[in-house]
């Protein structure tokens, strides 16, 4: 017992477990990670370079048989364009974008 309690604090401690390298789960991750970032359509084309931040937004976006609200897309395309515009547009230069909805087309 005395091996979980920590000598400067006199707090018990939870002891320390050495994790099992395992190469075939680390590999399957690894495959799991390209095929996200492919599109999973078994194209194999993971050659976006894009931002992480933006690959998340874009894997927000969803399918087309559950529908898109004009409403949500309106919000997704605003976060787009200033992510975009962080990751982008310099300090000094920020680009400012005004993404709206028309009236006569939400009707």
């Amino acid at each position: 017992m005395r091996d979980f309690i920590d000598a400067a604090s006199g707090r018990f401690i939870k002891p320390g477990v050495a994790g099992v390298k395992d190469e075939r789960s680390e590999q399957r991750v690894a495959d799991d990670r390209a095929k996200n970032l492919s599109g999973g359509d078994g194209g194999g084309s993971t050659d976006l370079n894009l931002d992480p931040l933006l690959i998340a937004l874009l894997r927000k976006i969803p399918d087309t048989e559950k529908g898109w609200p004009a409403s949500q897309r309106m919000r997704w395309f605003r976060t787009f364009a200033m992510n975009v515009s962080q990751i982008y547009d310099g300090d000094s230069e920020p680009v400012e974008l005004k993404i709206e909805l028309e009236k006569e087309a939400a009707n």
